[in-house]
């Protein structure tokens, strides 16, 4: 599975045909997605940022140097 929406998904989430891609990019623009535009004029989202949009994901972004320096490593 790829990485990124196929246009047949896309198309389903927006409301519109798959050859729409004037109106996906409008769409995608007007509800602020993250999207790149491939050599073929297709919009391309991401299936991590679909699911973070969509409150599919559990992923807080969070690293371990988020929570601070580990004070105890010095003493």
């Amino acid at each position: 599975m790829s990485d990124y929406l196929t246009t047949s998904e896309l198309a389903d989430l927006i409301g519109c045909k798959p050859n729409q891609r004037t109106r996906m990019i409008s769409w995608l623009d007007a509800n602020r997605w993250k999207f790149v535009i491939d050599r073929n004029g297709i919009p391309k989202v991401a299936r991590a940022f679909r699911d973070l949009k969509l409150g599919l994901s559990n992923d807080s972004k969070a690293t371990k140097y988020d929570q601070g320096p580990n004070l105890q490593a010095f003493a």
